[in-house]
């Protein structure tokens, strides 16, 4: 029995030294790959603080060849690559485990790059939301099948309400991966982390705080690179069939740079025998914000010499209406439409986008007009 009673006591000691060493290497091993995490995540918060320091100083491009706000593009292009980074940190903080470090190691780590990652995808949703901007596209990503659609605009006591509520998340996250550090400490274990501070002290005087985050708004809306530019446009008309001769008028294809109105001329654009003439168009968002539930129109209607017959009831043209909803910088074809002519007889062809005059002070390029004789 007494040499039974010593050989279980030694194989438990020796199950316990395995089992240590192997507690040993999985910490030291979670601890080599969070502090990768931890250093990318600090670069992220820099960078981002960077761009929160310095967004109601940038400026626009001298003498662009059209009005654009480069200062918009400076700061959606930093916001969408701090919230990429900071979603990828947090992915990459969830998928350290298995095996799982000693305590809650691991669930602490998690929590922080997770806070982090969602606050910085507010502080983006509010900045975009009152100044009428919408993330990027990124390069080579598939087009999404649907689009649902800008987020309507915000005012800037709603957009300051958002980023003080996701200042206040980078803070509690500081102090989050400060309690880990001190529990590891505490532990004894061997896990080493790198310090990782988004919202240094002074608080209020960091750029990702709450307090400086709530005043971002006002800072931005009283800069002049930041005020909104509106220009629509439309890009291309087309028609179906194809004209068999262009008139005075010609076909529409503006682009941004010379934005023009084509109206109907005295020469005829002349179409051939047919019973539809078919309209497709292509409006442009030249301006700097997002467009949304914007109207167009296309009217066909009679314009016949005074004396002339006119065309059947059913071809005596109407108008087709759409609403469309331009990201800045972006093109939408417009639901294509046909309308029903009778042979013989011209037609006036009017587009028009429902442009808010005080936007858009400068309306060339967003109506467009075509005299049409359809051929006999």
């Amino acid at each position: 029995m007494a040499a039974v009673t010593v050989l279980a006591v030694g194989s438990l000691i020796e199950v316990h030294a395995q089992s240590s060493a192997f507690r040993t290497s999985t910490d030291t091993g979670y601890g080599a790959l969070a502090s990768r995490v931890a250093d990318d995540s600090n670069q992220t918060g820099g960078r981002l603080a960077g761009l929160i320091d310095t967004a109601p100083l940038l400026t626009n491009a001298p003498n662009p060849p059209i009005p654009q706000n480069m200062a918009r593009t400076v700061l959606q292009q930093g916001l969408d690559q701090a919230v990429r980074s900071s979603s990828a940190e947090a992915v990459q903080a969830a998928h350290l485990v298995p095996p799982a470090p000693a305590d809650t190691v691991s669930g602490q780590f998690t929590q922080v790059m997770s806070a982090r990652a969602t606050a910085v995808s507010a502080i983006r949703s509010g900045i975009d939301q009152r100044l009428g901007m919408s993330p990027l596209p990124v390069a080579g990503a598939p087009t999404p099948s649907t689009n649902p659609g800008p987020a309507p605009l915000v005012s800037a006591n709603q957009a300051a309400a958002v980023l003080t509520a996701a200042g206040l998340g980078l803070e509690r996250a500081d102090a989050a991966y400060r309690v880990l550090l001190a529990g590891i400490r505490r532990g004894g274990l061997p896990i080493h982390l790198p310090r990782s501070v988004w919202v240094p002290s002074p608080v209020a005087q960091a750029p990702l705080g709450s307090v400086r985050l709530g005043a971002l708004i006002p800072s931005l809306d009283a800069a002049a690179s930041f005020v909104p530019y509106h220009r629509l446009i439309y890009s291309v008309v087309g028609l179906s069939p194809p004209a068999v001769t262009t008139g005075a008028a010609g076909t529409a294809s503006n682009g941004c740079s010379v934005p023009r109105s084509v109206v109907p001329g005295a020469t005829p654009t002349v179409m051939p025998p047919t019973s539809s003439v078919g309209v497709a168009a292509t409006v442009t968002n030249c301006g700097t914000v997002i467009e949304s539930g914007v109207g167009v129109s296309e009217t066909l209607a009679p314009a016949d010499p005074p004396g002339t017959p006119p065309p059947p009831p059913s071809a005596r043209g109407g108008t087709a209406r759409a609403t469309v909803t331009l990201r800045a910088g972006s093109s939408v074809a417009v639901p294509p439409t046909a309308f029903a002519v009778a042979a013989g007889h011209l037609y006036t062809l009017t587009l028009a986008i429902a442009i808010d005059p005080s936007n858009q002070l400068d309306p060339t390029g967003s109506t467009q007009g075509f005299l049409l004789q359809i051929s006999g």
